[in-house]
């Protein structure tokens, strides 16, 4: 087209510029309406134009093509990539920066796979396989580790530790058979390295895999026995309370053989000083004629003991009050609800009964009471005494199921005297029925703690025979000349033997002869609860403990501090014992605060505490005795 413009212009006079509108291959014929001329144009120009011949096709585009043909490369499917570089080199990148991370230390003193190489090295040493039960010997540890991981490990079961050390190739380097790596093999020598280093991870991972699956194992393991053991634990616990009441009924037992071989060693004491004393205090000795002469002990008393005074509401137990142990209660309450009807001084006084309402709401009270009894769990505070207080509670039952409901007064003061109690006859409006229960319920409470007073008097081994028979129920109650070993019993103390069985004929003789069972049953087992109580004291009562402070000085009325199993009544006498197990002193309860228990020094039996208590007191020190509050 230059050449065109070049070969028009020295022909042209007012030519200015020449614009062409369609840029079609082919020129047609009306040339004039492809060219627009801005001036007007010679005739010798469009003579020059006219034959001038011109090219179907133009040499070179007339603007910049979009699109490019592809050349041919004969490449098959792959023609289609155009800069397989640009991939190879996102590989290269990204396959890079996983090796950093797993090579990098991160603010740690190794590497990740170091890490994970050393876990794998402690958690698959024979100890802890043996620990996991994966193993029972140590030489089967290189077998479980090649059977884990056979690429970690070599032939003697020893880690190799793995390295991603593979070079990626590149474009251009050298190939196996000595061609140069193009862009495509470059790419696929790169996966190879890949799953190279993949296989790698992946082997540590099935390792990882393996041991985490064991222990899973072995925490499931854990787990059942944790729960078996949790099973098992209520039974133990209560093996263990059974072995712990064996424990301390041996120890009562141990104080009780401790108390027969005192009194054993005081009866051979006084018969060594009753001999030592027939043979020192001779005067001479004589020689004289043997005469026959009838000798023989004064026969007892046979007359019943009386009252002496007024104020003897019990025979022999004259203004005697002795506190009743906790144990004693329920029975003691099982006596006070005896019927009044069944009382030898109370049945003749039926008809002072009041009328036919108010004695109503007497029975209305006294069975609700009777109710509320019945509803309340059965418990004895000494095992032994179980069996007795639940008879009671039947006694209570039988009671409250009497009748009620008669027409004629005298029917109805009969029944409600079946009913009543002595706490309830304590509430009625009439003094002449009303004294008479008052001065015998205090003459009941103050004959049953003579009585228990009594039976702590008589000797600990004649006390153990009557307990066992009591406790089999093998022992005549009412008649107390019939207990076995009564006669060693007289021997021993005769008076205090001859008030026992007048306490006990006393306490029978206060029920009517047609007194009910449910009143003698409630009687006896009163009297053999006391027989109980007094011959065997109750383990749970026992009181164990130790020094908690030791004092300056050792004297007596000097106070203490002790740490005791269990709170003591005031006044409980505890003794102290050193390491042979020899009493050295009595301790004397006195109070219990925050801190424990207070008491005083009530005897010394060993000398050498108190001149120097420093070196034989210490905090070890046994503390023993008898709860009897």
């Amino acid at each position: 087209m230059s050449e065109l413009f070049t070969r028009f212009s020295p022909n042209t006079l007012n030519f200015t510029e020449a614009t062409l509108v369609d840029a079609t291959p082919t020129v047609s014929a009306n040339l004039a309406g492809a060219v627009q001329l801005d001036t007007t144009i010679s005739a010798a120009t469009l003579a020059a134009l006219g034959s001038l011949q011109l090219a179907g096709e133009p040499s070179e585009p007339l603007t910049e093509p979009v699109f490019n043909k592809a050349p041919t490369t004969g490449k098959g499917m792959l023609s289609h990539v155009e800069v397989i570089r640009d991939s190879f080199i996102n590989v290269q990148r990204d396959f890079l920066d996983l090796r950093a991370k797993a090579n990098s230390r991160q603010n740690q003193a190794k590497s990740l796979i170091d890490r994970i190489c050393d876990f794998l090295d402690d958690f698959m040493k024979p100890e802890e396989l043996r620990r996991l039960g994966v193993i029972d010997d140590d030489n089967q540890a290189p077998a479980f580790r090649l059977l884990v991981a056979p690429d970690l490990h070599n032939a003697d079961g020893f880690l190799l530790r793995p390295k991603l050390d593979l070079a990626l190739v590149r474009p251009g380097d050298d190939g196996p058979n000595g061609t140069k790596h193009n862009d495509e093999s470059a790419l696929f020598s790169a996966g190879k390295v890949v799953a190279d280093d993949i296989r790698k991870i992946e082997a540590l991972r099935g390792a990882l895999t393996t041991l985490r699956r064991r222990h899973q194992q072995a925490l499931e393991d854990l787990r059942s026995r944790l729960a078996a053991l949790e099973a098992d634990v209520p039974g133990e616990i209560r093996q263990l309370d059974v072995r712990e009441r064996a424990r301390v009924e041996s120890l009562d037992d141990y104080a009780v053989a401790q108390r027969l071989l005192a009194e054993h060693w005081r009866e051979i004491e006084a018969a060594y000083a009753e001999r030592r004393r027939v043979i020192e205090s001779h005067r001479g000795l004589f020689y004289v004629k043997v005469r026959e002469t009838p000798l023989g002990r004064t026969l007892p008393d046979p007359l019943d003991l009386r009252p002496s005074s007024p104020d003897d509401l019990v025979p022999g137990c004259a203004n005697r009050d002795t506190a009743l142990p906790a144990a004693l209660a329920p029975f003691m309450e099982a006596v006070f609800d005896i019927p009044a009807g069944d009382w030898a001084n109370l049945r003749p006084l039926g008809h002072l009964l009041p009328g036919r309402a108010i004695l109503a709401g007497l029975i209305d009270t006294r069975r609700q009471r009777l109710a509320l009894r019945l509803n309340r769990a059965v418990s004895a505070d000494t095992p032994v005494l179980t069996s007795l207080v639940q008879q009671n509670h039947a006694l209570v039952r039988e009671v409250a199921a009497r009748p009620f409901n008669a027409t004629a007064l005298g029917e109805l003061q009969r029944q409600g005297g079946a009913i009543l109690a002595l706490d309830d006859l304590l509430a009625i409006p009439a003094p002449l029925l009303r004294d008479p229960a008052r001065a015998l319920h205090q003459r009941l409470d103050a004959a049953a703690g003579c009585l228990l007073a009594r039976l702590r008097s008589i000797a600990p081994s004649i006390r153990l025979n009557w307990a066992a028979a009591a406790e089999a129920d093998r022992i005549a109650v009412e008649t107390p000349e019939r207990w076995p070993g009564i006669a060693d019993a007289e021997e021993r103390d005769f008076n205090g033997v001859r008030t026992l069985v007048e306490l006990v004929a006393w306490w029978f003789r206060q029920l009517d002869t047609d007194a009910s069972g449910v009143a003698r049953t409630a009687m006896r087992n009163l009297v053999r609860a006391c027989l109980l109580l007094a011959a065997s004291d109750d383990p749970q009562q026992l009181i164990q403990g130790r020094l908690k402070t030791i004092p300056g000085r050792f004297r007596i009325g000097e106070a203490l501090r002790l740490t005791l199993n269990r709170e003591a009544a005031p006044g409980t006498l505890l003794q102290l014992f050193d390491d042979s197990q020899r009493v050295i002193a009595t301790l004397r309860v006195d109070d219990h605060d925050d801190q424990g228990t207070v008491a005083s020094v009530a005897s010394i039996l060993d000398p050498e505490v108190e001149r120097n208590p420093a070196t034989v007191l210490n905090t070890a020190l046994q503390i023993s005795g008898l709860n009897r509050g």
